[in-house]
């Protein structure tokens, strides 16, 4: 019979194969087609830091300092919260250009695997369950509604893979004491992602909150508390190295939260269509609400069960408690762990299957009128389905468009989970009064399982699939730059996803994530250039910052008009050289203060004035020559306020004698504001010519390059569409031979990149410093000629290595914080598992019994603290900000 039972760790994964691959085959998703599922994050995130780190693999860039993202940043948080994930290492077998039908091929494998995790769980804890019933809970959980709705996050996919075994871990817990298990995979639960894994700890705390207040005898909850208390603390000792470093570099990003505002913010409710699937794209997990309210004989352990599958149920309804669960706030994804939540209602009706099960009839009969009630419910739920898809296909999946489903898909998929819910308790209650006999009810139960994943399945996954070879240009600009020094390379505009130009390999300063610097994206946008959101860009700028920040190449569209020279090009981009440039690293005798917020022009003057010691000015103002039913009225601190009437311009007349560059600002300050008053305010001619329809915006927001001219008067029209105030406003130019002249009076350095080291040569007559454009941080140490220099910081940001006079021998070393100290502990932690595992083997918990008092003093405490915080803390905050809306 066990035999029989372990069958279906192997037929759960293989059905989801079958199921999801004809899903695939219908829709012209790779490998049967050319199309990809992914999008979302898995374009803008994923994918390009896949390429990445296929690059570390190929030793071709670092995990701590990685140039080719935010223009060199610790690479190891990153990993951990983005790919940290045996099947990332398979990405050194894909070229690059195939990623994206890659991740076809990933979501099938990892949702497959999902399915044999959860079998292994089932078969275990469930010695009464069928095979193909267990098969079945076991497909459902893989092709959950959190699975199918955010698999373009893919890691978390693993942590839905690994969820069954530490329920698993959980149960041998406490039923055996035995917690090997249990700590093993939370080990592996906090490694695949730090963050995802504050949530498991949340669950871990409610859940044994209900067991030992409910579950647990007086003299077993002790021993218990104490495996469960020395395993976490072993798990998260031993994992150091992961997570300590990790949380470092997020406390200096750029996704800081006021939780206060966060939680007080917003609704009451949240966004009840997208939440809501998570847990009824799962029927059978729904029906273990209606099964224990018809159950007769309820154990305390059902009951505790079920206590805690209502307490995970309440973050869909009140969105103070979900935000709290996700750390204080989410930008989207707004129930990151469904899976917990999914599985704990499959964990109930298997439960009651199982109980069914146990106590059926030998050789039990079908009754024909169930017979046919059955074949009518399982057809029905098909077509529903159907029809579903064939007459509501666009409302049903506008999700895979836009993230966030709207009411009529709420209510269209309502209707098709009410359906499969109705099927699903005719064969569970028909079963238990024996109407239905153990082949009938597997049959009905895989036939509706299997239309109930095909219909999520094209609802959320076929309906965003696109062309995966959309980005083979893209991918073609790879290697196509014949220079062996360290440059970076720029974007004019927003082309294509913000992390893409670091994938291909190049050095960049684009980056997007959430463990962006701060600083690094405020500095980034004071001197001129593009950001939205948690995204740093290239685009903007002028060509002083270009210059000293090493952007030696620009990628551009190849039908733009531009006097540069070609490197590359292919069908939709071209690689082209940038008229001025410096080396990566360069000489200053001054390394200047923070850069003050507003007038991004004066900043550009600040660092001319700032790193090549000049007393004048590179970029001037230009003052408008007429105005036209618009009006600027200028205030002290140097804000303008901006209004016209419909059709109002601001208008331009410049005489340019010798070579120069316009550019257009409007600006306020740096921010991650998703939306700014400032966006879509100016249309903006050049000569009559049409340079943007709409600036700033989302896509482009840094400095405007208007052209070089020489020679010629230059005709402005900078059409007012809205009324705006901003800090950085109007037409400056710069002066194209001053900057010219100032970059060859510059002294430069020979920098190379090895991993983690930089090394080279730089000759300073005057010693100085040199300035390397890269994010400073404490993580750095230097040594000139041997000896240990000092470490500076330019323009509040710039890493700076002090220098002697005459020639230098430069070595920069950089170590993430935290990762020395993180070793340290995870070593420490390793044996403190070990030790776990030792007294396991050896039996010896039983002597630990000194332990108990504390331990359950210490998680009374901890319960108390983590219930409040996440139920009570945020309602009441809410209620007491909002009373006034409320009430």
């Amino acid at each position: 019979m066990r035999k029989q039972r372990n069958r279906a760790v192997w037929m759960a994964p293989l059905s989801v194969l079958l199921l999801l691959l004809g899903c695939f085959a219908a829709a012209g998703l790779f490998p049967f087609g050319s199309k990809t599922l992914a999008w979302c994050d898995m374009n803008h995130q994923v994918v390009p830091l896949m390429m990445d780190f296929k690059d570390i693999l190929a030793g071709k860039t670092s995990m701590f300092l990685n140039l080719q993202s935010a223009g060199g940043m610790d690479f190891w948080g990153v990993f951990f919260f983005f790919l940290s994930s045996p099947f990332t290492f398979l990405a050194a077998l894909v070229p690059k250009a195939d990623f994206y039908l890659f991740m076809n091929v990933l979501v099938l494998l990892k949702l497959a695997l999902g399915a044999c995790t959860a079998a292994i769980l089932f078969t275990n804890v469930f010695p009464h369950l069928h095979e193909v019933q267990a098969s079945c809970f076991a497909a459902m959980y893989a092709c959950s509604g959190f699975a199918l709705m955010y698999y373009q996050n893919l890691v978390w996919l693993d942590m839905a893979c690994l969820f069954p075994l530490l329920m698993l871990g959980v149960y041998k817990l406490c039923r055996e004491e035995k917690p090997a298990l249990f700590v093993l995979i939370l080990c592996a639960v906090i490694v695949v992602n730090y963050y995802l894994s504050a949530m498991v700890f949340f669950w871990l705390v409610l859940l044994f909150t209900v067991f030992a207040a409910f579950v647990l005898r007086t003299a077993k909850r002790g021993r218990v508390l104490v495996q469960l208390g020395l395993s976490t603390a072993a798990a998260l000792l031993a994992t150091a190295v992961v997570w300590l470093p990790s949380y470092m570099e997020y406390l200096n990003s750029g996704r800081g939260v006021n939780l206060i505002s966060s939680l007080s913010g917003g609704s009451f409710t949240p966004n009840l269509p997208t939440t809501l699937p998570i847990f009824y794209c799962t029927a059978a997990a729904v029906a273990a609400i209606p099964l224990y309210l018809l159950s007769r004989s309820r154990s305390r352990i059902y009951g505790a069960l079920f206590a805690t599958l209502l307490f995970l149920l309440l973050p869909l309804l009140i969105d103070p408690i979900d935000r709290m669960w996700h750390l204080g706030s989410y930008q989207a994804f707004p129930i990151r762990f469904g899976y917990i939540i999914t599985l704990t209602g499959l964990f109930l009706t298997a439960r009651h299957l199982n109980e069914s099960q146990r106590f059926a009839v030998p050789h039990q009969h079908t009754s024909p009128q169930f017979l046919l009630l059955g074949c009518a419910g399982c057809a029905s739920v098909i077509i529903c389905g159907a029809w579903l898809l064939q007459a509501h296909r666009k409302e049903l999946t506008n999700y895979a468009q836009t993230l966030w489903a709207s009411k009529e898909a709420l209510y269209l998929g309502f209707l098709f989970a009410a359906v499969a819910l109705a099927v699903y308790l005719l064969l569970f209650l028909g079963f238990r009064c024996r109407r239905f006999s153990v082949g009938v009810l597997c049959v009905l139960l895989c036939g509706v399982t299997a239309a109930e994943i095909c219909f999520n399945a094209n609802v959320y996954v076929t309906a965003a699939a696109n062309d995966g070879h959309s980005y083979k240009t893209v991918a073609d600009l790879e290697n196509r730059i014949p220079d062996t020094s360290l440059y970076r390379v720029k974007t004019d505009d927003l082309y294509y996803d913000t992390n893409l130009t670091g994938a291909l390999g190049y050095p960049a300063l684009e980056h997007y994530t959430s463990l962006t610097d701060g600083v690094y994206m405020d500095t980034l946008q004071k001197m001129g250039y593009s950001s939205h959101w948690m995204e740093s860009r290239s685009s903007g700028g002028t060509a002083l910052t270009d210059a000293l920040l090493a952007q030696k190449y620009s990628i551009v569209r190849s039908d733009a008009e531009t006097n540069r020279k070609k490197v590359y090009g292919n069908a939709d981009y071209s690689i082209v050289q940038q008229p001025y440039s410096l080396p990566f690293g360069f000489v200053t005798q001054n390394l200047g203060t923070e850069l003050k917020d507003g007038d991004r022009f004066a900043v550009q003057n600040s660092l001319y004035q700032t790193f090549f010691g000049k007393s004048d000015t590179l970029l001037t103002r230009c003052e408008p020559t007429e105005f036209d039913r618009a009006q600027v009225q200028k205030f002290k601190d140097g804000s303008a306020h901006v209004t016209a009437s419909a059709g109002g311009s601001i208008l331009y007349h410049i005489l340019v004698d010798r070579k120069t560059t316009l550019y257009f600002d409007c600006y306020n300050k740096a921010s991650r504001d998703l939306a700014s008053s400032l966006d879509n305010a100016f249309r903006i001619y050049v000569n009559g010519v049409q340079a943007t329809n709409s600036y700033p915006n989302s896509n482009f927001n840094g400095l405007l390059n208007l052209g070089s001219f020489e020679g010629q008067a230059v005709d402005i029209q900078v059409e007012v569409l809205r009324d705006v105030s901003c800090r950085s406003f109007g037409v400056a130019k710069l002066d194209n031979s001053k900057l010219e002249a100032a970059l060859k009076q510059t002294e430069t350095a020979d920098i190379k990149a090895f991993g983690s080291t930089l090394s080279g040569t730089v000759t300073a007559q005057r010693g100085g410093w040199l300035v390397l454009p890269l994010r400073g941080s404490s993580g750095f140490t230097a040594a000139v000629n041997g000896q240990k220099a000092e470490i500076g910081t330019a323009a509040g940001m710039f890493l700076a290595v002090q220098l002697s006079p005459g020639k230098n021998r430069l070595e920069v070393h950089y170590t993430p914080p935290g990762f020395i100290g993180g070793a340290v502990c995870s070593v420490f932690g390793a044996a403190a598992v070990a030790g776990i595992l030792l007294l396991q083997r050896k039996k010896l918990f039983g002597r630990l019994g000194w332990l108990e008092k504390p331990v359950g003093l210490l998680f009374a405490v901890i319960s108390a603290v983590v219930t409040i915080l996440l139920y009570i803390f945020p309602v009441v905050l809410y209620v007491t900000k909002n009373a006034s809306l409320l009430f």
